[in-house]
């Protein structure tokens, strides 16, 4: 139900509450009138707690307002109890007088905290020591719970048995309390009337002052029995009143705009200049600008990323509470200043492409130079494997086998050539190489010997960055064994590992061509090599001192 609705239904319903207790007086009829006042008030004050869950902004005083709703349908379900079901004068009916002020002082606490609120941010808080106000309202609370036995807020002389026949009188703590509930009210009309005069509604500061001064004023009659009054005293009880007066203190605050609340949005959007647009759940479009024409889907894609809607307008939207908002972007000046800059840059974009023109054929010249160096460096250091590789592809043989036979060593040449090319490069600039590439080299050549029937197997331990030189001078120690028995080998495996400052392998060779055996041990360097030939096998153990000329990691 609307704002406007639940109001007259409201308006309704308090009409009705007053008509049934002047008809009551005026005619006897068999009914509670106080029960039935109750349940139309209690929609009266749901009605308008509902109000202000949608209205209020601001989600500290929204649940103010939400306990001083429950703690005025508390306070007349009470005077209900009291005067319909409870026997008078009976223990149960002190205690739900009692009732009564620790409502009423409950209802003020709450009321200030709301205004405490006026001017705050949507999460900024109070100053905690304002919560001492709970602790008084607490103790309070337990002096009039607890009156019985002390008797420091009503006294009784003739004793709690005949309370409600004679006079009671007051303890100190009632003093306490009315100064207290005296010290919220009046803070509380302070800071309200202050925020007034500080915000643009200054004019409407009577309306601070109004309600207050129509309360006293039915008090005052009240108590004297002013006649001329008496049936609106009946039409408007005194708790009954008081939740009025209540509800039309904050509505007061509401309407000088005391507390953020969501009222005018629609008078604001029509009025507004800014060229935005929004779009509810449904897809349903709302637009001060009556040229665009954008569909839902057009919408929710500019969500993500803008659309260009036209040279000069660049749609954008954005997720909002249940919907959508969008606006364009105005390109024109933009694109207006790049094409004067486009303008004005011409000159100056031929001289830079003269510029990095210049700047490349000197990049070339540099690289072109640098290529010829490297390719000067790579044919002097493998030029005899150039030669070996040359010989090997003189005079081929036609028939299949023997051409597959005779491919076996170019073949294995043409790996080495450009793997040991490939760590040249790699180490030209660090003079450190990884092992790995030792490791891939082998794996190569590897691979190609499995091609003619020959069985391999390789493992490589450990991880290190070591120096060109011993890297190469590994690499060629391998692929001076392998050439030397190509022709004849059926299978070859190899290990390398790096056990302290040495590079180790150890290779076995099943039928090598033993014509190839110089000897069972080599020392060349930092090389030492064994080679021993047994049982048909070729079995080699190679040691390259590394000394400080590799990186473990």
């Amino acid at each position: 139900m609307k704002i406007k609705g639940r109001f007259f239904l409201s308006m309704f319903l308090l009409s009705l509450a007053a008509f049934i207790h002047i008809l009551v007086r005026l005619v006897p009829l068999p009914m509670r009138t106080n029960t039935i006042s109750l349940g139309l008030y209690c929609l009266v004050i749901v009605f308008w707690m509902e109000k202000n869950r949608q209205m209020i902004l601001h989600r500290q005083v929204m649940t103010n307002l939400s306990y001083i709703a429950y703690l005025l349908i508390g306070y007349l379900f009470i005077r209900t109890l009291k005067y319909e079901f409870v026997l008078s004068g009976s223990s149960l009916d002190r205690y739900l007088w009692y009732g009564y002020y620790i409502i009423l002082i409950a209802i003020g606490v709450f009321l200030f905290f709301s205004v405490l609120y006026i001017d705050k941010a949507g999460q900024e808080k109070v100053s905690p020591s304002w919560n001492m106000l709970f602790l008084l309202l607490f103790i309070f609370s337990l002096l009039f719970i607890s009156n019985d036995f002390h008797q420091l807020i009503f006294t009784f002389p003739q004793g709690l048995s005949k309370w409600a026949d004679v006079d009671y009188g007051y303890g100190p703590g009632f003093y306490l309390m009315v100064l207290y509930c005296g010290a919220i009210v009046l803070g509380t009309f302070f800071i309200a009337s202050k925020k007034t005069l500080d915000s643009r509604n200054a004019k409407n500061i009577f309306l601070i002052f109004l309600v207050p001064v129509i309360w006293g004023l039915y008090t005052y009659l009240y108590l004297i029995k002013a006649r001329a009054f008496y049936w609106f005293f009946v039409a408007f009880k005194s708790p009954e009143f008081n939740c009025l007066i209540t509800i039309s203190y904050v509505e007061s605050l509401i309407y000088n705009r005391l507390m953020p609340v969501n009222l005018d949005y629609g008078r604001f959007w029509h009025g507004s200049s800014l060229d935005v647009g929004i779009m509810n759940r449904s897809g349903v479009l709302y637009a001060n600008n009556k040229d665009w024409d954008f569909s839902p889907s057009l919408i929710r894609k500019a969500a993500s990323h803008p659309v260009l809607v036209s040279k000069d307008c660049l749609l954008q939207s954005a997720r909002v509470s249940n919907g959508y908002t969008y606006w364009l972007e105005d390109l024109s000046f933009i694109n207006a200043i790049k094409d004067r800059l486009r303008d004005f840059g011409d000159l100056l974009a031929e001289e830079n492409e003269l510029l990095k023109a210049e700047n490349r054929l000197q990049r070339d010249q540099a690289s072109l130079r640098d290529q010829l160096e490297i390719c000067a460096f790579i044919e002097n250091a493998l030029e005899d494997k150039f030669l070996a590789l040359e010989y090997s592809l003189r005079d081929l043989p036609d028939r299949e086998e023997d051409f597959i036979q005779a491919m076996r060593l170019p073949t294995i040449i043409n790996v080495y050539i450009k793997r040991y090319a490939n760590m040249l490069l790699l180490g030209k600039k660090s003079r450190l190489v990884d092992i790995d590439e030792l490791r891939l080299a082998i794996f190569e050549s590897f691979r190609y010997l499995n091609i003619f029937n020959i069985m391999t197997d390789f493992l490589c331990q450990g991880q290190a960055r070591i120096s060109l030189d011993k890297i190469l001078l590994a690499y060629e120690t391998f692929e001076d064994i392998l050439e030397k028995n190509i022709f004849t080998m059926e299978a070859v495996f190899l290990s390398i590992s790096l056990q302290g400052d040495f590079l180790v392998f150890a290779m076995e060779i099943d039928n090598p061509d033993s014509r190839t055996f110089r000897g069972t041990r080599l020392e060349d360097g930092d090389l030492t090599l064994d080679q021993l030939i047994e049982e048909g096998s070729l079995f080699v153990r190679a040691k390259i001192f590394l000394g400080s000329d590799f990186y473990d990691y």
